[in-house]
């Protein structure tokens, strides 16, 4: 099974099963995201979509541990939120997180190791920006990411901004 957490009007596959709050939506089923746990059974998707939504949900590590309890062993989980440095990020006043592509590194369990257990691990397959169309300053910023995005989130991001994180994870089960 496909999920589309947050799904809006448009899914991101025709067939996948929508999640979201709005019944204006195109939702299969409409719930509140951000109380858990979700209306759905354990196990069930093996691709689950979340595609500008974790950026409003308050309980973010919450939201992580439903998605980890919802996917298959191996499930695919492709999440696109807009990364801090962009003004996408603080236009929106619903926003309650703004993300770097090391954020998603909490995801893994591996940040949590030393203090307490997390209830679930991902892998991170994929964590890239995509960035605007100013040939000169989002080249730049693309050059510096794709060089080492640890220095371009640390040192240069706020110079040369990105638009979105586009991250894929596997539930590690």
């Amino acid at each position: 099974m496909v999920l589309d957490i947050g799904c809006g009007k448009h899914k991101q596959e025709p067939d996948a099963v929508g999640l979201d709050r709005s019944p204006d939506s195109d939702a299969d089923i409409v719930c509140d995201l951000s109380r858990f746990p979700w209306p759905l059974g354990d196990h069930l998707a093996s691709k689950i979509y979340l595609s500008h939504i974790v950026e409003h949900i308050p309980d973010l590590m919450g939201a992580m541990a439903e998605v980890y309890r919802i996917a298959q062993p191996g499930a695919k989980v492709f999440i696109v939120t807009p990364h801090f440095s962009s003004h996408n990020s603080y236009v929106d006043p619903t926003h309650c997180h703004h993300l770097a592509c090391a954020s998603f590194e909490y995801f893994t369990g591996a940040a949590f190791e030393r203090f307490s257990s997390v209830p679930f691990r991902f892998r991170i397959l994929e964590c890239k920006l995509s960035f605007g169309h100013n040939f000169v300053l989002d080249g730049i910023g693309r050059f510096i990411a794709g060089r080492s995005l640890p220095w371009y989130e640390r040192h240069a991001a706020w110079i040369f901004p990105a638009q979105d994180i586009f991250c894929v994870l596997e539930a590690v089960k």
